[in-house]
């Protein structure tokens, strides 16, 4: 008996082993038998169909090196991929689903009379690729719907902390203007820094959700002077770090046609991660140059032990946080900063790339046109 014709003639067997694995994990203890096997059924019925179907050798190449289309919304395998999501299954757990209900088939198939080597041969290769192409599928679902959800998750969360932020920092310079005696205006300056640092983080919560759910960094062009701009981010870093220095050169115009408030915003990113990051006792350099008459340089450079290579790549990776054992500064991070840099960086036709090294330091190194494009002009 072919593999396929044996899992159309023992679905119900095949089943009850899929469903008693399935159960064997947390998120399966507390399920009843329909909502363990959800759609095992419609999953086991194509793979026989599709190990039936007739195949070239070109469609069997393409399946081999995972190019097959994904399959629609309503496919078993994508209906399995977000319903294991819902049901609090981890990614780990739901592939191992399909890791047992291979072996399931294979060991209850083997088990045949009359099944050899050579009958089993050719048969298995395309019973995996089927396994293989609705194991991708799910996959594909569940990441997908699972990082929306985060994204989604975190844009909420950006937008409802504003009001409560702005409620506490107005309150703090209100209490400023006040009699407080040194203690308390200690107090409440810490107060209005931390309520600062937090509507830095929101605001990155939303640029970072804007861009993954498919929008563009909103940019409003202006004439801006980077050099104004990286001395306010430098004092800035000064008041809140005063036991770190910080120091601005310029060379050349360094005026341009950007969104100064992005600006601002991209310096301070780099240079709260050099004072973070970078060794305590050495200072923190912002460079800002214009190279020619079309374009403009920012450097934001520290010292300390080199990034290794393998990690450089990750660096602007969003959620990338790096270890504890490298950070000098105050804690608050998100892991956006390096991101939404970049994003501000390509937002006004720019670039930015990092340069490490034990002798020399980490430099973070960004270039921009003088006259940002006006294709690069989003709307929110």
């Amino acid at each position: 008996m072919g593999l396929a014709q044996f899992i159309l003639d023992n679905i119900e067997p095949i089943l009850t082993e899929w469903e008693a694995f399935a159960k064997s994990m947390p998120p399966g203890q507390e399920m009843n038998s329909a909502a363990l096997r959800d759609d095992a059924e419609r999953m086991l019925r194509f793979v026989a169909a599709d190990m039936d179907a007739t195949q070239s050798e070109g469609q069997r190449a393409v399946k081999g090196r995972g190019e097959q289309a994904a399959g629609s919304d309503e496919s078993a395998a994508n209906a399995h991929g977000r319903l294991r999501l819902a049901q609090e299954f981890d990614l780990a757990q739901m592939v191992s689903e399909f890791r047992a209900l291979r072996a399931s088939v294979i060991r209850l198939w083997s088990a045949q009379p009359g099944a050899t080597p050579s009958a089993l041969s050719s048969e298995l290769i395309r019973f995996n690729e089927a396994i293989d192409q609705i194991l991708a599928e799910s996959v594909s679902r569940y990441r997908a719907d699972m990082d929306r959800a985060r994204e989604l998750l975190l844009a909420v969360l950006g937008h409802d902390l504003r009001n409560p932020l702005s409620s506490i920092r107005m309150s703090a310079e209100i209490l400023a203007r006040t009699s407080l005696t040194p203690r308390q205006s200690d107090l409440n300056d810490g107060i209005i820094r931390g309520s600062e640092r937090m509507r830095r983080m929101v605001h990155d919560l939303l640029d970072f959700t804007r861009t993954r759910l498919g929008a563009k960094l909103m940019v409003e062009l202006e004439r801006c002077d980077l050099d104004a701009v990286c001395r306010n981010i430098a004092e800035e870093a000064r008041s809140g770090h005063p036991d770190r220095e910080v120091v601005v050169k310029t060379s050349g115009d360094c005026v341009g046609h950007w969104d100064c408030a992005r600006m601002g915003q991209l310096a301070s990113n780099l240079v709260g991660n050099a004072v973070q990051h970078g060794d305590p006792n050495t200072p923190v350099k912002i460079t800002t140059a214009s190279d020619d008459a079309d374009w403009v340089t920012l450097n934001v450079e520290n010292h300390g032990p080199a990034i290794p290579p393998g990690r450089r790549l990750s660096m602007f990776d969003p959620l990338n946080r790096p270890s504890q054992a490298t950070s000098h500064g105050r804690g608050g991070s998100l892991g956006l900063g390096l991101y939404i840099a970049k994003e501000i960086a390509l937002a006004h036709g720019g670039s930015i790339k990092l340069v490490s090294s034990d002798e020399s330091g980490t430099r973070f190194e960004v270039r921009l046109p003088r006259v940002a494009p006006d294709t690069q002009r989003w709307p929110n």
